[in-house]
């Protein structure tokens, strides 16, 4: 069973970027879901779009969900 991709627009004040991760085919969408519920708490403690990017891609890494460049 092949991994599974999942897309997010990540958007912190004007800056918007497409980001693409990967997951085992055991995580499931709302796996996806759940750690996307906690990006609006890493957002309220970043003070620049670059800050926010750096630690919402390590909060999806640490949830199972690992960035891929397409």
């Amino acid at each position: 069973m092949e991994n599974q991709v999942y897309i997010i627009d990540l958007k912190f004040g004007i800056w918007e970027n497409q980001i693409w991760f990967e997951a085992e085919p055991g995580k499931t969408k709302s796996d996806w879901e759940t750690a996307l519920s906690g990006l609006d708490a890493i957002a309220d403690k970043c003070q620049s779009s670059g800050d926010y990017f750096n630690k919402a891609t390590l909060y999806l890494e640490d949830c199972g969900f690992k960035r891929i460049q397409r």
